[in-house]
């Protein structure tokens, strides 16, 4: 039985295998190299005594699991998140605090609210690149802990993101025709005026940030493996440059002791991470990266993600903008659900990606999806735009039509 939302499925999605992939045990010790074990304990210490922390729920889409014919499929709710609406509330933040602590020291972040180190850290900027919730994250951080912050966005994000950066304080420039491009005038501002670029992408020379953000990003499968017991067979992962991705990947070989079948899902118009599988090899993707996945408009994958899920994931497919609509609307109105589901446009990628492949059987037979698998998906997102939710899940746009 199909997903009644893509009834009107009319072609097949390519599936691009990983010929990389190593065994458990090489890619476990790979992933302690590049990401060591007190980087996680570290983050988990920190993010965990934050005002308001505490797990987002585990829900169980029980309707989707009959649909498909597998045991169950899990839905990682990061709409939960400090009310940030996103799962970057782990990342932006966290690689604020410890970007402070190399700065400054780290007794003397802890003790931010102290007037002397109060002032120290009023003097320090940091900035970064974003399509809307990164930014709002470092943003966030950046507020919390007392330092000052600039955000460039690119020409294409809404009004309804750009003020939500501000309503955090921070200073938002428009600048760049896509996420790319704002990345590269966010590290060009940065030089000029001595800021500090917290970005969530690595490339070469600029690593250590992006590890703080993927060790930020491990805490959802943290809690969803060690406080939640899930056990996934196969998990389902929307990827813009990658560190969503990577920190789960990360997570899930540090907290696991089997190698789940990981299988990356990118934008048909953002695909990098599509390209790059293909090719084994990183491969930037060219062109507009028009898609209204806001969230996945990436055109370059990150080096440090790239070492992780180039040996670790099974495979790597892409989704259309109408994809994502039809698993937004699947979690806000199925019948046979007993939730009723707010996913932003940039969380349901995963979601979308394993219903099409389940309703195509030679995919689903050779991704080993059967009776017995439990599906692990992160709602990376909820409402972060309500205007283009609205008219997302309405048909307003994206209608079948």
């Amino acid at each position: 039985m199909n997903c009644h939302y893509f009834k009107n499925q009319t072609s097949n999605r390519p599936l691009y295998f990983n010929s990389r992939r190593v065994p458990f045990n090489e890619a476990q010790a790979l992933i302690k190299k590049i990401l060591p074990d007190a980087g996680f304990t570290s983050a988990y210490e920190t993010i965990s005594k934050w005002p308001g922390y505490q797990p987002t729920s585990l829900i169980n889409l029980d309707n989707v699991a009959d649909a498909l014919g597998v045991k169950s499929v899990f839905y990682k709710n990061e709409a939960e998140r400090f009310g940030l609406k996103s799962f970057k509330a782990l990342g932006g933040a966290y690689a604020v605090h410890k970007c402070l602590e190399m700065l400054i020291g780290k007794n003397h972040v802890s003790d931010h609210k102290s007037p002397k180190i109060k002032k120290m850290i009023a003097g320090i900027t940091v900035t970064s690149a974003t399509d809307g919730n990164h930014g709002k994250s470092v943003a966030w951080g950046a507020k919390m802990l007392g330092c000052k912050c600039v955000i460039f966005i690119h020409e294409k994000v809404s009004k309804n993101r750009e003020n939500a950066l501000k309503k955090y304080g921070a200073q938002v420039v428009r600048a760049g025709k896509n996420y790319d491009e704002s990345v590269k005038i966010a590290q060009e501002k940065a030089k000029e005026n001595d800021w500090h670029v917290i970005s969530d992408t690595s490339y070469a020379g600029y690593s250590t940030i992006p590890k703080h953000v993927m060790n930020g990003y491990e805490v959802m499968i943290y809690e969803a493996v060690i406080k939640q017991s899930v056990r996934p067979t196969h998990v389902f992962l929307q990827t813009g440059v990658g560190s969503l991705a990577a920190g789960v990947t990360a997570s899930l070989f540090r907290n696991l002791d089997y190698s789940p079948r990981i299988i990356l899902v990118d934008p048909e118009n953002a695909d990098c991470w599509v390209q790059s599988i293909k090719h084994q090899k990183p491969v930037a993707c060219v062109g507009s990266l028009d898609t209204y996945m806001a969230g996945l408009a990436c055109g370059t994958v990150s080096v440090i993600a790239w070492e992780i899920l180039s040996k670790t994931i099974e495979a790597s497919m892409s989704i259309s903008d109408l994809d994502a609509a039809r698993a937004m609307r699947c979690l806000k109105f199925c019948k046979r659900s007993h939730y009723a589901i707010e996913a932003g446009e940039s969380a349901t990628a995963g979601l979308a990606g394993l219903i099409l492949t389940s309703n195509t059987s030679t995919l689903k037979q050779q991704l080993k999806i059967n009776k017995d698998s439990q599906i692990l998906i992160i709602g990376s997102e909820g409402v972060t735009d309500r205007d283009i939710y609205n008219k997302i899940v309405t048909n307003e746009l994206l209608s079948e039509t």
